[in-house]
């Protein structure tokens, strides 16, 4: 793999890294309830977590590849075709979006439950499987030598999470947007006779009952 290849192939990784998808949800999620300081955790997670799927992914690519070298164009395009729709989907998808969270509302707290936490959350979903196996059919060479390739893409798969996961820790603000839904007020019903007290004149009279 030459470099030109391996910073494309990096490029296209960050690309879609940067888009929100469950683990950057995470990571911002997190950020944002304990500060930038949960990158120290949060970081090392998301590298983990995406290198060992990529790690299983791009084997399996490369183990077709080698079954099978005619369905390399037909994958590509196949590859292609999901890779727009992911980018479609990703900003669609509202379930994706995590409001700026408290401790409560976080899944864990303690730093190895968090890397268990996020490894389960990338190998639950197949989304990691499919984006990682699309984008490495595309820069898939049949005339080089697999084992040398098979290294630079997880290496850049590696670099690619690294820049990915900074992102989301750093600019949490940028990532966690959530829509609101606006709801109308309910307004207090009314029937003849109705008389309605003013809050201070409630809050004085229990006061006095109180006293």
């Amino acid at each position: 793999m030459t470099i030109e290849t391996w910073l494309a192939f990096a490029a296209t990784t960050v690309a879609i890294l940067l888009m929100p998808h469950p683990i950057a949800s995470l990571t911002a999620a997190f950020s944002a309830s304990w500060g930038r300081t949960s990158a120290f955790v949060t970081i090392p997670a998301f590298v983990l977590s995406f290198v060992l799927g990529g790690v299983l992914v791009v084997a399996g690519v490369f183990l077709i590849t080698f079954l099978w070298p005619a369905a390399i164009g037909a994958l590509s395009w196949i590859g292609l075709s999901y890779l727009m729709l992911h980018v479609l989907y990703a900003y669609q998808d509202p379930r994706l979006r995590y409001g700026t969270a408290d401790n409560d509302n976080l899944p864990e707290t303690r730093p190895m439950r968090i890397f268990g936490y996020f490894v389960l959350t990338t190998f639950r979903s197949t989304r990691y499987f499919a984006l990682t196996a699309a984008i490495a059919v595309q820069f898939f060479d049949p005339a080089r030598a697999p084992q040398e390739q098979y290294i630079n893409m997880i290496s850049a798969l590696a670099v690619s999470a690294m820049i990915g996961a900074l992102a989301h820790a750093t600019l949490p603000a940028s990532f966690t947007r959530k829509r609101r839904v606006s709801k109308a007020r309910s307004k207090a019903p009314y029937k003849p006779g109705t008389r309605f007290i003013a809050r201070r004149a409630v809050t004085a009279g229990y006061r006095r009952i109180a006293a």
